[in-house]
């Protein structure tokens, strides 16, 4: 069994080597084709993702026994649904002024399902929070926080999604905010990509957990790089280029 630590560099690299290692078509478009109508793609399917977010967390809170671990998704779930104090709006509202400055109508994004890889991805992580115990369900969802925290990011390119990426589409401030207050909470040191980490490697306490929970961080990685990977190519096809 590894320090909390040691357990901490091990989990951010296999999440770096899984989720970034590879680029997926996402990290082409974003770096060398972006658009607005590849964008508009995006933005789109990743409200979907806003919008359920929070509520996995709200699954894996029920069945948490640890006190740290449950004030840590509250305090997520208050930030992302209650309120930003970096914003005007919650994570999810925020998002959609981002779709729907895209071109989007709002109603329509309201009631928008995504497409068939997201219901796929998002139907992983549902499961996961629904029906797993709470440290391996914590591993899948808070996991793709992680995933963008500081301790990934040190080890190699990261697609951080800050506000200064999106800049050249030359939207509002108020279609921004939603990067704005990403950039907030997840990058920083000892922001959400930091603390699941350090809350993993806490509860993580006998060998074999903390190979489960390798396990399913590299899981759940392959999950969203396939996710990300899907809303490229259609954000490439958006953008006019060949695949």
């Amino acid at each position: 069994m590894q320090a909390p630590e040691q357990f901490e560099k091990e989990m951010a690299q296999i999440i770096w080597e899984t989720r970034w290692k590879n680029l997926s078509s996402f990290d082409i478009w974003l770096n060398n084709h972006m658009s607005r109508e590849g964008a508009a793609v995006f933005g789109l399917e990743h409200c979907v993702f806003a919008d359920q977010f929070p509520r996995w967390f709200g699954h894996i809170i029920g069945n948490c026994p640890e006190m740290d671990a449950r004030q840590y998704m509250i305090d997520n779930m208050y930030v992302e649904e209650v309120h930003d104090p970096t914003i005007g709006t919650g994570h999810y509202e925020s998002m959609v002024d981002f779709a729907v400055a895209l071109g989007h109508q709002r109603d329509f994004v309201y009631h928008y399902q995504g497409a068939v890889y997201t219901k796929m991805a998002l139907a992983y992580w549902d499961r996961a929070a629904r029906a797993w115990p709470w440290l391996d369900a914590f591993a899948a969802v808070a996991g793709l926080e992680a995933a963008r925290g500081p301790m990934v990011a040190d080890l190699g390119n990261v697609a951080s999604l800050k506000r200064s990426v999106w800049e050249p589409l030359n939207l509002s401030d108020e279609a921004l905010e939603h990067w704005s207050a990403g950039e907030a909470a997840d990058l920083p040191e000892g922001g959400h990509g930091d603390m699941t980490l350090k809350i993993l490697a806490k509860h993580s306490n006998t060998k074999e957990t903390q190979s489960r929970v390798l396990s399913l961080l590299q899981e759940t990685m392959q999950v969203r790089w396939l996710h990300f990977d899907n809303i490229g190519r259609d954000a490439l096809k958006a953008s006019g280029v060949e695949l």
